[in-house]
């Protein structure tokens, strides 16, 4: 028993490396994988034990951390700079072994089966995902207001793509159908796929800017990033990656430092600083929940540096905010912020 103990202390010591390497700012490929991992032999390890050691070691805040690990930073478990829908299938199927009610797995690996055509399973899942919507407690990872609305239009497509391939297969059977019972007429499934098909593509990405949102195509969100408007900084949440770009020169950012730098465009200004309390949800949380002051002051200076290898004018200043150091998005330069409609970010967007 003893060796075991020593092994779990290891762990526990190896969860907070990782964090402290999260909270850098540094993309690292292994740091994903490497707490995920962690995560999954802490969880294994507690899972034999009584309720009484489970509670002692926190078994419901592993599992927890394990499943969001997963569904946040799954598709990124490969690089943190690339994606990889693969890698992300397989993420958010594990995350269910875990959690087998969790909505938003279930939606996004409807997603991916979807553009893959395989709407048999795309059916299943997102039939899945708006079923457990109904009882699940844990708004983390709840589908949101526009993801409820695409779940429907996907199931629906789906059940439409099936029925129509169902109706050609029939269709090869003339010798045993009598104009009785031929099938209905198809143009309607047509007219209602394209309607659908025409609201998905025209509606898959929001752009961001200092005016509001508006709806755009993803080709729409591509010639944007081919001619983007001068003095401007683009924050593209591509399915490949997340892309800053400025005046033709490009960064690629992983996901915790694109989403801080998109909060700072839209959320802050002179008038309205963010300090690290305002931001912790950028921060791997430790059990103690404590960020401290120099590792927030760290990561906004690895993501001005960033920002300064493309060109970019020093856009975010400081400001000592209730005690803190805080920042703020200056307006020295636009912004143009664009990603897909049923992205979840981290921080609330619902403004």
């Amino acid at each position: 028993m003893r060796r075991s103990e020593i092994t779990l202390d290891t762990l526990y010591d190896r969860e907070e490396q990782l964090l402290e390497e999260l909270n850098s700012g540094e993309a690292k490929d292994w740091v994903y994988y490497e707490i995920v991992d962690v995560y999954e032999k802490m969880v294994r390890y507690l899972s034999r034990c009584s309720a009484e050691e489970k509670e002692e070691h926190g078994f419901e805040y592993v599992k927890k951390q394990l499943v969001s690990y997963l569904i946040h930073y799954g598709t990124y478990l490969k690089t943190q700079l690339r994606k990889d829908e693969r890698v992300a299938k397989t993420a958010f199927q594990k995350a269910l072994r875990y959690d087998s009610e969790n909505p938003i797995a279930y939606y996004r690996l409807g997603f991916l089966t979807y553009n893959e055509q395989r709407y048999t399973e795309a059916l299943r899942y997102f039939e899945q995902a708006l079923e457990y919507q109904k009882t699940y407690s844990n708004r983390e990872f709840c589908l949101n207001e526009r993801q409820l609305y695409y779940a429907h239009l996907y199931l629906a497509n789906s059940a439409l793509f099936i029925a129509e391939k169902t109706y050609q297969s029939v269709a090869q059977f003339p010798d045993y159908i009598s104009d009785q019972e031929k099938p209905a007429e198809l143009s309607f499934l047509h007219e209602w796929l394209q309607r659908n098909e025409n609201i998905l593509t025209m509606q898959a990405f929001t752009k961001w800017t200092a005016s509001g949102k508006e709806y755009c195509s993803k080709e729409q969100c591509e010639q944007v990033m081919m001619n983007p408007p001068k003095n401007t900084v683009v924050l593209y949440f591509s399915d490949r990656e997340n892309v800053v770009s400025y005046h033709g020169s490009e960064v690629c950012l992983p996901r915790d430092p694109s989403e801080m730098l998109c909060y700072f465009l839209v959320e802050t200004n002179k008038e309205r600083p963010a300090t690290k309390y305002d931001m912790e949800v950028f921060f791997q949380s430790r059990r103690n929940g404590d960020i401290p002051t120099n590792t927030f002051v760290q990561k906004v200076k690895r993501l001005r540096e960033k920002l300064g290898r493309i060109g970019v004018p020093p856009t975010l200043d400081s400001c000592p905010c209730r005690g803190e150091t805080a920042y703020y998005y200056n307006g020295l330069v636009d912004y143009i912020i664009m990603y897909r409609s049923d992205y979840t970010f981290m921080f609330d967007d619902e403004w």
